[in-house]
């Protein structure tokens, strides 16, 4: 049984045409020993038959079968392996047409290239992106359609993709227009080879950018202004609290460029890094200024009281943090996702709470403060120690450092001591050079109407 499938399965196999004429031949020389043996028993005289049709000697039609089975075997494979390869140049042809074909069609330009930059082959999208004709693109060299400045820094890329063999992809490739103008275009190149895989040039696949690059400028340009425009509207709404409180000083700029200050440093400790981003810094400069932005709230024969407070006026004082807390939540309740509010929130809230677990409104303790509040809790007393009030003087820089360092592990995290012991000198310069422009009235009527 397990034979007689096997014969199925072998009778199932498709033959090839050469071996088809092979098995002829077996067939003709298998068919004359059939008859030669059939002859031999029925025929009395000895090959009389076979010397009236095939020769007076038997023997000699050996060698003719044999040369002829041998013609058959190698002429039919000879004419197999012809007409095999006229077939894969037939069929390579048309794969050739239609892959040109399909390039022709496609939006993005196509080049390919030769070693020396000369252009052998082009589609239309590519003569449409330069505005060239057929005529005048052929056997261009492609480093002539781009600036010198530009080749150079292309250059290193071509050259690590010959080397390579790996694509590489250019997102910005200025080239020049038949008109002059400049277009942008990306690239995608690629090493093309020969048959024995040796590089011969380059493919290139180019797409214009042009359009959207000036779109896309055009937007940052946009949302830079308006967050030029945001962050002058928070400006002013926080010096509306403090003209009520500290008159036209430069507190704000101040506190903004102390904060920025010590989250750079402590962006540089390694249990920060990843916590205190870009975004973070510039988020915390944005949102100090609102740290007393509930002042507004805040009555002003309170606010403005020459005198001592009573320990019930100092309770009313002490509201202006949750009222600007819950001013900016509100605020930030109509804002899709986290903005730089979210650090305006936590530092109006908690910028007078106090490690110790001390200050209020909520009596924090340690990390449970936030960190954008302990840095600002900093950066205010410091400008509030270095600044002149009506009643008391101005204090120098190495007096106010004094009085912080006292107050690390009490008033302060330790480590945001730390990072304004690193900066002092910075914070310094700000507060001599910011000083020095509020005491210039003319300096700071400018400053406040640009503002």
């Amino acid at each position: 049984m397990n034979q007689l499938q096997k014969m199925k399965k072998m009778l199932k196999i498709r033959v090839s045409v050469a071996d088809s004429m092979v098995l002829v031949g077996i067939g003709l020389a298998a068919s004359y020993w059939v008859l030669e043996s059939i002859f031999n028993i029925f025929t009395t005289d000895d090959v009389n038959f076979f010397n009236q049709h095939l020769g007076p000697d038997i023997n000699e039609i050996w060698p003719r079968i044999i040369v002829f089975c041998l013609f058959i075997f190698f002429g039919s494979h000879v004419q197999f392996t012809i007409n095999n390869r006229k077939q894969a140049e037939e069929a390579l042809v048309v794969s050739e047409e239609k892959y040109r074909n399909i390039l022709q069609s496609i939006e993005e330009g196509y080049f390919e290239v030769d070693l020396n930059g000369q252009i052998t082959f082009f589609n239309e999208s590519a003569c449409r992106m330069l505005g060239y004709s057929r005529e005048e693109l052929i056997g261009f060299n492609h480093r002539n359609l781009t600036t010198l400045e530009t080749w150079r820094q292309a250059e290193r890329i071509f050259a690590d993709v010959l080397e390579t063999g790996q694509s590489a992809y250019l997102s910005a490739y200025e080239v020049i227009h038949k008109n002059g103008s400049a277009r942008i275009l990306e690239l995608n190149i690629s090493r093309r080879n020969d048959r024995e895989e040796q590089p011969i040039g380059f493919r290139i696949v180019s797409r214009d950018v042009t359009e959207r690059l000036k779109d896309e400028r055009e937007k940052l340009r946009l949302e830079s202004q308006m967050h030029e425009a945001r962050s002058a509207t928070i400006l002013g709404l926080a010096k509306l609290a403090e003209y009520r409180d500290e008159g036209t000083g430069t507190h704000l700029e101040r506190m903004r460029e102390y904060s920025r200050i010590i989250a750079e440093k402590m962006a540089t400790m390694s249990k920060y890094g990843e916590y205190i981003t870009p975004g973070f810094i510039e988020d915390i400069y944005r949102s100090a200024i609102l740290h007393d932005i509930g002042k507004v709230g805040v009555p002003d024969a309170i606010l403005l009281k020459p005198g001592e407070l009573t320990k019930e006026e100092f309770e009313i004082i002490k509201t202006h943090a949750i009222l600007g807390g819950d001013a900016l939540e509100a605020i930030e309740s109509q804002i899709e996702g986290k903005s730089f509010l979210t650090l305006g929130k936590e530092i109006a809230y908690y910028h007078h709470e106090k490690w110790d677990g001390s200050g209020y409104p909520e009596g924090l303790k340690g990390r449970q403060i936030p960190l954008s509040a302990r840095m600002v809790a900093l950066a205010d007393v410091y400008d509030a120690l270095t600044s002149k009030r009506f009643y008391k003087d101005a204090f120098t820089h190495e007096r106010a450092k004094e009085i912080i360092v006292g107050l690390k592990g009490t008033h302060f995290d330790p480590e945001v001591v730390e990072a304004f012991l690193a900066a002092e000198s910075q914070f310094d310069h700000i507060r001599r050079e910011m000083q020095e422009e509020s005491d210039d009235p003319i300096a700071e009527l400018k400053k406040t109407a640009l503002n």
